[in-house]
């Protein structure tokens, strides 16, 4: 199991923070571009090569990101609607990963076919958004970032 922690900073136009390690190593570099309709963030790695990019998709009735790799995938998370608990496919027809998560509590569970590989926390008490990220299945490392970004969005349109 791997642990990352993100620490986003209080004062903000436009997010630009360092997600981490257990022993404080940056792992990514998170940086939002200026879009004044939608959302894009670009993820790069310590020494600034890009990895990948997270869209928000405008119009469409529930909310939906492409995140696009730098090697050329592409891979949807999309929205499902639920009124008490957050419901999110990504890429369901080639992956099957979904998050099941608790609106309210900040907790979310990433799990493929049935099987939990990563969970979410969100701290409640913070001035700032702050995530710890529990990755089960270390191959699906930069994804589950790309899922906690488009989460964060979510939770920041709310």
């Amino acid at each position: 199991m791997k642990s990352l922690y993100i620490q986003q900073k209080f004062f903000k136009i436009l997010d630009h923070y360092p997600i981490t390690d257990e022993n404080g190593q940056t792992i990514y570099q998170v940086d939002q571009e200026f879009n004044p309709i939608g959302h894009t963030v670009h993820v790069s790695d310590p020494n600034g090569n890009h990895l990948f990019t997270v869209d928000r998709v405008v119009l469409t009735l529930l909310p939906k990101f492409m995140v696009r790799f730098a090697n050329g995938k592409e891979i949807s998370i999309q929205s499902n609607f639920s009124l008490l608990h957050r419901d999110i496919d990504i890429d369901p027809e080639h992956l099957g990963l979904n998050v099941m998560g608790d609106f309210w509590g900040h907790e979310y569970t990433l799990t493929q076919r049935g099987n939990t590989v990563g969970s979410i926390s969100k701290e409640w008490l913070s001035l700032t958004d702050n995530y710890r990220l529990d990755i089960f299945d270390e191959t699906l490392q930069d994804l589950f970032v790309a899922v906690v970004i488009a989460i964060d969005c979510l939770l920041d349109e709310s």
